[in-house]
């Protein structure tokens, strides 16, 4: 009889930890799901609208919180707004005031789960999924997988939150719980590190909130769960924003400082609340003629919501602290376009000449990779800029097609291929001088980083000025300077692997990268020289500026 009953309790172990497991698998699933097709359907007519929308920091706010309860992520939510911010389609504040907008729609999924919607989520899943598998339906597929993932991430977090009731008749759980203490420091804590762990504040959230409603934590806990599942938030922004800089690190700070300053706030008044017995916002909570999931749903809505009005008002402030903390780096420049805006792509031919315009700027602005090599300083800010203005340059470009397929068909497959010439340009470039940033100008290879930084920069500022100045003379000596080095490279690199003594593994695997992109580079030089100076015979329509 023991043994049955150990094999009951086993079994029940095994259905409750799957339904939690299960949940969460299913809503970080989801949530991909979503995040993903939630990125391809916004392109650049949307990111353009959205600049137009966000000029008012009341729209941009309102926009933030539809865009917020759509993909019900913050940390997904404020890199869109970055990748928005970095395509110089919004300002500052806009952005800003987006994020603010997305913390009070990401609460929308903690009020929606803690009523009964497990039905609603089935048949939006069954639906969802079959128009995601249906061909006749594929140019809805991005529209249907984005409801497939948001089904999935309530259905996950309907999985979670059912979890709570077995794990209130667990011994071994109530135990481990009653052995707290109902400390709330310990529930902040490990709010923020469950936080940190799933991705995810509202799963957090919502298990917190079950929890207390089968009276395994008390509501002061659950309060304060909530509190430390917005640290943890923060936590995964910090951590994945430490590579960015400038207005794109001002954003993902910004969120940051927030979610800290709600802490700092609220934290306080709920100690003074249990110990003075003053009514604040828990008092004002369970006031509510609601169950008590959804009182605790209010609780996180309210502090989604009580610092609003002040961070609205104070935007510009803001910004400007901000500014001062991250001043604008290389980066922001490289990656905001001077010549392509909203309405460029109505008229073929001005979209040729701002686009030829913005391309010509790009292959300048290659050399402040070298410049960054001479400094001292890190070449992949740069590039992370650089790619993403090639990346504004090429969906400009479709957009362009997509209004315009039959006007301008010869103009239009010119700027194409450059711009396919650049990106691999870009690439190479790169690669060539994130590796001589490596090389120690001390080492035996020192020679070699300050010969090939001044040498490639030279002909790429020598082949910038024959595009820019049309005159014979210069495109003349611009193509002298560019074509094969392939024999060069071959002898420069048999001459350093002869060295007495040999180079040390590391310096080899730097000449081999630094000779392999020189090659790579120079044919291109040739073929973008041909590109911005076409022969009368195979001349591309693209005009001259």
């Amino acid at each position: 009889m023991g043994v049955r009953l150990r094999k009951l309790h086993l079994a029940g172990m095994n259905e409750l930890l799957a339904g939690i497991v299960g949940g969460l698998g299913l809503f970080i699933v989801g949530m991909w799901i979503l995040t993903e097709n939630l990125k391809a359907l916004a392109s650049r007519r949307l990111r353009v609208a959205a600049g137009r929308w966000t000029r008012n920091r009341f729209s941009a706010f309102a926009w933030g919180a539809l865009a917020g309860a759509a993909t019900q992520s913050m940390t997904a939510m404020t890199f869109i707004v970055v990748s928005i911010l970095r395509s110089g389609l919004v300002t500052t504040r806009g952005a800003l005031a987006l994020v603010l907008g997305g913390t009070l729609g990401v609460s929308v999924l903690v009020v929606i789960v803690t009523f009964d919607i497990k039905v609603v989520s089935l048949y939006v899943l069954g639906l969802a999924g079959a128009a995601v598998a249906s061909d006749r339906l594929a140019g809805f597929r991005p529209v249907a997988a984005s409801f497939l993932g948001g089904a999935m991430i309530v259905l996950g977090l309907v999985l979670v939150k059912d979890a709570a009731a077995p794990l209130a008749e667990a011994p071994w759980f109530r135990e481990m719980i009653d052995g707290t203490g109902d400390s709330l420091a310990l529930a902040f804590l490990v709010a923020a590190l469950l936080t940190f762990a799933v991705q995810s504040s509202s799963a957090v959230t919502i298990f917190g909130i079950s929890l207390a409603a089968v009276g395994l934590l008390s509501v002061d806990q659950a309060i304060m769960i909530m509190y430390g599942s917005l640290i943890g938030s923060s936590a995964i922004v910090y951590a994945l924003s430490a590579g960015l800089t400038g207005r794109s690190r001002q954003v993902s700070m910004y969120l940051v400082c927030y979610n800290v300053l709600i802490c700092a706030v609220l934290v306080p008044l709920l100690y003074i609340e249990i110990l003075l017995g003053v009514p604040l916002v828990k008092a004002l909570a369970l006031s509510l003629e609601f169950g008590l999931e959804q009182q605790l749903a209010a609780v996180y809505v309210f502090l989604c919501v009580f610092l609003l009005p002040v961070m609205l008002a104070g935007l510009g402030w803001s910004a400007s602290v901000l500014q001062r903390l991250w001043p604008a780096s290389a980066s922001d420049a490289l990656s905001r376009p001077r010549f392509l805006h909203d309405h460029a792509s109505v008229d073929v031919e001005t979209s040729v000449i701002l686009v030829d315009l913005e391309q010509r700027r790009a292959m300048q602005d290659l050399s402040e990779y070298f410049e960054a090599v001479r400094r001292g300083e890190r070449v992949w800010p740069l590039r992370a800029g650089m790619k993403k203005l090639l990346s504004e340059i090429a969906e400009f470009l479709d957009d362009l097609h997509e209004r315009h397929p039959m006007h301008g068909i010869e103009e239009q497959n010119a700027l194409r291929n450059r711009q396919k010439l650049l990106a691999w340009l870009e690439d190479s470039l790169g690669v060539m001088c994130e590796t001589l940033a490596d090389i120690d100008e001390q080492s035996a290879i020192g020679q070699l980083r300050r010969t090939i930084c001044e040498s490639v920069d030279g002909v790429l500022l020598a082949l910038v000025d024959a595009a820019e100045s049309g005159d014979p003379t210069d495109q003349a000596f611009a193509k002298r300077l560019t074509g094969d080095r392939g024999e060069m490279m071959r002898s420069l690199r048999t001459r350093f692997l002869q060295l007495d003594p040999p180079l040390r593994k590391f310096d080899l695997v730097n000449v081999l990268l630094v000779t392999n992109s020189v090659e790579e580079a120079f044919f291109l030089f040739a073929k973008i020289g041909k590109e911005f100076d076409p022969s009368p015979d195979d001349r591309a329509h693209v005009p001259h500026t």
